[in-house]
């Protein structure tokens, strides 16, 4: 017998049967409650016209994209909507209200998007500092280019005291929806639903698999929900190391992340939004195997390796080993990424990593990069170089780093041309990329010989 898919809206209790696990969010908002005030932009997580907000049990509330979440994974959560914000004796909510009264609507289409992330930023209780609230809302976009009342009013309502987070329906055990949607709650039973369903796609965030039920409208026919595994959703670190679950999302795995690599702090910034923050994984963003996903030349720079679990047992496997050809793996049909492990830098090491894209926010990585360096008396003692956009896989710079070692920067930004052999598509050309990974190392040396001078581009 399929399981009942059963969260909280608005703090209501909500159960449903009946209707395909597969239903995007947005789609049962509007079209099965009448909640229309969430609204679809772009079907893809870019605009943030559909952004709902996720409700922890710990209190967080967390800006989300309901235009690729599946109903699947709304199982066990609290999610609000525009229409769930009230204020005292059912006024407007202070949120809503700081809105109206700074002029922020426009022509209204985004206004409850941007409502949503605003009151996702409120409880936060973050600083109303221009960096912050543009963070908060780099994944909104105003078609009326009104974001100057939008920040006034986010920087009224920041640290506003919110209401308790509401009780979430307990789920102890894993769920069936549909015969379908599986979400296993323990390690062993993922595995050995992997096992039995080596045709389902795994799942954990959806930000990419959720375009197949969004802008495809071809959901996919089964799946496996990872993301209430606990051994997928750890955070640990120790003082050699830090290990990151397989479907941690970016949001969880920040703190660790920027406090041990600094250089990610930006990086991280820029990897889509807060909404896709609160959803997306490394995991995910390492299984897609996109030549041009923005982590995996970061975490081979870093010597990261993965963790890979079967009913068989668990393995382990260099990152620089795991992407083969164009979106072909080393991960076996049976087996999942459990998790990525990441060595700590070094004394005398240094990190740094740089993204360049077509619009600075939101936007896939033309070319990525990562470079973690041992200096030793003003020299490079060794290097690990990966880049991301320059090959039909992420790929280490081997012959760079070589290069680098033994003569210095010049030698390894002319080995660029004879280890890389880039395509031309709409992103860049061939060219393009090939001078873009050469400027970069200039970049590089410049912050390593020369601190003050090393450019740091806005936009690019």
């Amino acid at each position: 017998m399929a399981d009942h898919i059963r969260f909280v809206l608005n703090d209501q209790p909500v159960e449903l049967d009946g209707l395909s696990p597969m239903t995007t969010l947005l789609d049962w908002l509007r079209e099965h409650r009448g909640l229309r005030g969430t609204k679809e932009g772009c079907a893809e997580g870019d605009c943030g016209a559909c952004t709902v907000v996720l409700e922890r049990a710990d209190g967080h509330r967390e800006a989300m994209n309901s235009c690729i979440a599946l109903l699947g994974q709304i199982d066990g959560q609290a999610v609000r909507t525009v229409e769930g914000l009230q204020g005292p004796g059912g006024a407007p909510h202070a949120v809503q209200a700081a809105m109206a009264e700074s002029d922020a609507t426009q022509c209204g289409f985004c206004t409850p998007g941007f409502v949503m992330s605003a009151y996702a930023f409120a409880a936060g209780g973050e600083r109303a500092d221009l960096d912050t609230i543009h963070d908060a809302l780099a994944g909104n976009l105003c078609r009326c280019t009104g974001y100057r009342p939008i920040v006034a009013a986010m920087t009224r309502v920041a640290g506003l005291a919110v209401e308790p987070a509401p009780q979430l329906p307990t789920r102890t055990g894993s769920a069936s929806f549909d015969d379908c949607f599986h979400a296993p709650r323990s390690l062993a039973e993922l595995v050995a639903l992997r096992a039995r369903h080596s045709e389902a796609l795994l799942l954990a965030g959806a930000t990419d698999l959720g375009l197949l039920a969004s802008r495809s409208r071809k959901p996919p026919a089964a799946v496996i929900h990872v993301a209430h595994v606990p051994e997928l959703t750890a955070v640990s670190e120790t003082d050699k190391q830090v290990t990151i679950g397989a479907a941690a999302t970016y949001a969880q795995a920040m703190p660790a992340l920027t406090s041990n690599y600094p250089g990610l702090k930006t990086y991280l910034a820029r990897l889509g939004s807060r909404q896709i923050r609160t959803m997306g994984t490394l995991g995910g963003n390492i299984g897609t195997a996109s030549p041009i996903g923005d982590m995996p030349p970061v975490l081979i720079a870093l010597e990261s390796r993965l963790k890979l679990t079967s009913t068989r047992g668990a393995r382990e496997i260099l990152l620089e080993d795991f992407f083969l050809d164009y979106r072909k793996t080393a991960l076996v049909a049976d087996e999942v990424i459990e998790s990525i492990t990441i060595p700590k830098l070094w004394q005398g090491e240094a990190f740094f990593c740089d993204k360049l894209s077509k619009r600075r926010d939101q936007d896939i990585s033309t070319v990525a990069a990562g470079y973690r360096l041992r200096i030793k008396s003003g020299r490079i003692d060794d290097a690990r170089i990966a880049f991301g956009g320059m090959a039909a896989t992420p790929k280490r710079a081997i012959a760079v780093e070589t290069a680098l070692k033994k003569d210095g920067f010049a030698a390894a930004i002319a080995a660029v041309e004879t280890e890389f052999k880039p395509i031309d598509d709409w992103r860049g050309s061939a060219a393009y990329r090939l001078q873009a990974a050469k400027n970069l190392l200039r970049r590089l040396e410049l912050r390593v010989t020369s601190p003050g001078q090393a450019v740091e581009v806005e936009a690019l």
